[in-house]
């Protein structure tokens, strides 16, 4: 079985802790906001076929409202960011919970 891919490894562990730090300052939404370039730079395929559907699953509930677009029809807000504006506090706690678990579990591949 092969393992994800280092850029994989080495992006992911600056999200995760970009995110635990905000978790304890209470500033989740904030935070998730402000890293939320990492969900579209991070892309599936640098993942291992155990870890893959989870990394799909994750993207999928932070893409879910779609872009944000103005009158005229401009994008003023990607998807990512638009659907964590969206999120509820709960919500945003959840998808932290899930970003870390996915992070312990490819820590552990390169144990």
């Amino acid at each position: 079985m092969k393992k994800s891919n280092i850029f994989a490894f080495i992006e992911f562990s600056k999200l995760a802790e970009g995110l635990r730090t905000a978790a304890e300052a209470g500033k989740l939404k904030e935070q998730l906001k402000s890293q939320a370039a990492y969900f579209n730079i991070i892309e599936p395929k640098y993942f291992s076929e155990d870890l893959v559907e989870e990394w799909e699953n994750i993207l999928g509930s932070t893409r879910k409202s779609g872009a944000k677009i103005n009158e005229e029809g401009r994008i003023v807000s990607n998807a990512v960011t638009n659907t964590i504006e969206q999120m509820s506090e709960v919500e945003c706690k959840v998808l932290v919970d899930r970003v870390n678990a996915l992070y312990d579990k490819l820590k552990k591949e390169f144990e």
